[in-house]
């Protein structure tokens, strides 16, 4: 058995530039739908990563029921306990306390519903970058007695920075809620319902505003790693224990989820032609190869080898090409991917200021995921390896006579 290994290898370098051309077509056939792929991955988890850095973050932990009905009855009496506990588990990097309410904000004649949120500033800025996230005027720090406000609801209510802002809602366990309070700065998000609602002050001023003591509606967590959600979300809701509810962005966010799931689709057809078309490709060559390899495959028949060992001598040379060409491509393909991950392809022009009016970076990253490289190079392996039976159906039915005729 050895020696058709052997004969295998020497066949390949007989005819160098058959060889090399029959593997490079495998070989760019993996970096194309490796590069495909990671350019499709890495959209989806730069959206993702936008969609969630708004505001909700990709976990958020609350008192049974409050995400199903959202008032003030209906929150954590005891939030540090449940922060320190989130910030224990591995991939948690940071979680923060926050207060959720709906209160009217009032300016002269105009009023809006608004949602108020509490928050730690400096939490925050690890997990939604509030931050920068303020067009003009100064971020909160902890002991301030001022607010952000979304710019759209500004406008709405005739405000400008340092202008004043009349809050009326009502406080923990039925008592009325009444403030006033200046504008510290003026917040822009890529979401313009989110700039039209959202108004951001200290945890320890909404607590006053609304007499309350230490509770908290909402534990905020950011990860380390994404592709751990479920298993993170899973672990905070057994050490959590009873009580208490812990869900993740896509809960929160049906909508996004099913737009995704419809473009995953769309990306699956778009890989179905590619494959089609490598498949074509790498097709192409074998036929060249076997069209020049006539003449010695009949000879060899004829001086008396069987035909399934030279069946099996052209798989095991096609397997010697197909393993080098999609190892090859998988190697070039790192550090091509890697590059667009480090410098992404970036828009220009109108579609860069309709990403940027969004919120969004307008670029396409790569995405490095070691899965993406796997799957793809096993996946043109196999379309390679399939491909390279038509050799032994050839040899099956080759007539030695016919094969040596020039």
């Amino acid at each position: 058995m050895g020696w058709l290994f052997k004969l295998a290898w020497r066949n390949l370098w007989r005819n160098r530039n058959r060889t090399l051309i029959t593997s490079a077509s495998v070989m760019f056939a993996v970096m194309l739908s490796v590069l495909i792929q990671s350019l499709q991955t890495g959209v989806f988890d730069h959206l993702i990563h936008n969609v969630v850095s708004y505001y909700t973050s990709y976990i958020q932990i609350h008192a049974a029921g409050f995400a199903e009905e959202q008032t003030l009855d209906r929150v954590m009496n005891d939030p540090g306990r449940v922060v320190r506990l989130a910030e224990s588990r591995p991939n948690v990097t940071h979680a923060t306390q926050r207060i959720e309410t709906f209160v009217l904000a009032s300016s002269g004649e105009s009023t809006r519903g608004c949602l108020l949120t509490g928050i730690e500033p400096e939490k925050e800025r690890e997990i939604i970058e509030l931050h920068k996230k303020v067009t003009e005027g100064k971020y909160l720090s902890a002991g301030d007695r001022g607010l952000l406000i979304g710019d759209e609801l500004g406008k709405r209510l005739g405000l400008e920075l340092n202008d004043t802002l009349v809050l009326l809602g009502q406080g923990f366990r039925g008592s009325s809620a009444a403030g006033k309070y200046p504008i510290a700065g003026i917040l822009h998000f890529g979401s313009p319902e989110l700039n039209q609602q959202l108004l951001f002050m200290p945890i320890s001023l909404c607590r006053e505003f609304l007499d309350m003591r230490n509770e908290a509606t909402t534990i905020a967590v950011a990860l380390q790693k994404t592709s751990r959600l479920r298993e993170t979300q899973a672990g905070l809701a057994k050490v959590c224990g009873s009580g208490i509810e812990v869900i993740n962005w896509e809960e929160m966010m049906p909508d996004i989820v099913e737009h995704m799931k419809s473009d995953k689709g769309t990306g699956k057809i778009v890989s179905l032609i590619l494959y089609l078309l490598v498949s074509f490709g790498i097709f192409s060559t074998l036929l060249m190869m076997m069209a020049e390899r006539q003449f010695e495959l009949g000879m060899l028949l004829a001086i008396g080898m069987k035909k399934s060992r030279l069946g099996l001598l052209l798989i095991i040379e096609s397997v010697f090409i197909s393993l080098s060409g999609t190892l090859a491509g998988c190697a070039l393909s790192i550090p091509l991917v890697w590059y667009l991950k480090v410098n992404p392809i970036r828009f220009s022009g109108e579609f860069a200021e309709i990403y940027q009016r969004y919120g969004f970076e307008p670029v396409i990253p790569t995405s490095t995921d070691p899965s993406i490289f796997l799957y793809q190079s096993l996946t043109i392996l196999c379309i390679s390896l399939l491909l390279s039976t038509y050799s032994l159906y050839k040899i099956m039915r080759m007539n030695p006579v016919k094969a040596m005729k020039p």
